[in-house]
């Protein structure tokens, strides 16, 4: 059963949206479109989490957040519920990168959602 990814990533995000489609041309400019699978539009969030070292003994969730997506390695899918439509849905997330500035983290990631 996957986990849940519970940490809120800043309020700035962008989603990315490519439908899943077949085309066959047919010569003169000229294309048969049909849609592939029956999930052919899955979303892709560009999310970035930030958290701090040493603040009054509150956890620095980028840190948090990152343990939890190498748990994962990039192998199991996790559940999460986007701010922006508030229904959770699977998601992977294959790369991360995470930046220290003196005592401040931030995580940059990109979830990809997945079928259930």
């Amino acid at each position: 059963m996957p986990q849940t990814f519970t940490w809120s990533p800043q309020k700035g995000f962008t989603v990315s949206r490519a439908p899943n489609v077949a085309v066959v041309s047919l010569g003169d400019r000229y294309e048969q479109r049909q849609t592939k699978g029956i999930n052919p539009l899955m979303d892709k969030y560009s999310l970035t989490f930030i958290g701090t070292d040493g603040v009054c003994d509150r956890p620095n969730y980028a840190k948090q957040a990152e343990a939890f997506l190498k748990a994962r390695m990039a192998v199991e899918s996790f559940y999460w519920t986007p701010s922006m439509t508030g229904v959770q849905a699977l998601f992977i997330c294959r790369s991360w990168s995470l930046k220290k500035t003196g005592s401040v983290h931030e995580l940059t990631c990109d979830f990809e959602q997945v079928p259930r």
